[in-house]
């Protein structure tokens, strides 16, 4: 089994997507491209709030700490919509965040599972979509390991703020001729995002703990219906359920039968919170 360590944190269970409610009648934000800029003013500053990330032979050398970055954001709104959050003990505020700050705990179930099956896939000169990326381990480690990959989460001042300048902390060392305009970025919801790619497929799609509410699973569904190449697969890494939403992966496969897809879980853990793997292809 390959050494895992993440030295950053964001590891304690966290169960506050439970109070979502109803979102059938929530204005969700438009989609848009997030062009970046070519670098970061304070980078160098940036760089000593960073930890390392490692799994096996992988490095990612520079990762912001999601808590440390919340009490540094500096953008008018948007600081007051991650104030209303902590406010409310909540890493949500329904169709305003959508918890991008934080490091999902399944995300570091899907890294691992790759290092520990590194006959699954092979990441070299393939494209990727990273799907509400967050801090973009996810994006991050599939880049290193030689793909081309988007970004996307549903909030513009995460991808600005947090997203892209943990891109640009790892290009240099990751030792590949990159610079940050290789990489695409994306914000808003996922239907308002799968209608602007228009004819773009991905190789593979990545994305965790984004199924915690059953309302989003059609668009969902649908965004990798049309964004899947035919020989493409999906991971996505969450809970068996989410307390309080009804969401979880059970209800995920339920609705997956009514696509054109297929589904299997390929991983799921033996004890604790039950979380799990599954990967999803076409029919």
């Amino acid at each position: 089994m390959a050494s895992f360590k993440f030295n950053f944190s964001g590891e304690e269970e966290d169960e506050n997507r439970e109070n979502e409610g109803d979102l059938r009648d929530v204005e969700w934000l438009n989609s848009e491209e997030v062009i970046p800029k070519s670098s970061v003013d304070d980078l160098d500053e940036l760089v000593e709030h960073a930890k390392m990330f490692t799994c096996g032979c992988i490095e990612i050398g520079h990762v912001l700490i999601d808590d440390i970055f919340k009490h540094n954001i500096k953008k008018e709104g948007f600081e007051n919509i991650i104030n209303l959050a902590e406010k409310e003990h909540s890493d949500l505020v329904t169709g305003k965040y959508e918890g991008g700050l934080k490091i999902w705990e399944c995300t570091y179930d899907l890294v691992e599972y790759f290092e520990n099956n590194t006959d699954v896939i092979n990441f070299k000169d393939i494209k990727v979509l990273d799907l509400g990326c967050g801090a973009g381990i996810l994006g991050l480690y599939a880049f290193l390991k030689g793909a081309t990959v988007t970004f996307q989460d549903y909030n513009k001042e995460i991808l600005e703020l947090y997203t892209i300048t943990n891109v640009l902390l790892n290009i240099e060392e990751s030792g590949r001729d990159c610079g940050i305009k290789n990489f695409k970025f994306y914000s808003g919801d996922w239907a308002s995002f799968d209608k602007l790619l228009a004819t773009e497929k991905f190789d593979i799609i990545l994305t965790s703990e984004t199924i915690y509410n059953q309302n989003n699973y059609e668009k969902l569904i649908k965004l990798f219906e049309n964004r899947l190449n035919d020989n493409g697969v999906v991971y996505v890494a969450a809970k068996t359920y989410y307390f309080g939403v009804g969401g979880g992966t059970r209800q995920f496969e339920t609705a997956i039968q009514k696509s054109t897809l297929k589904s299997e879980v390929v991983w799921k853990t033996s004890n604790g919170i039950q979380r799990e793997i599954i990967k999803i292809t076409k029919s």
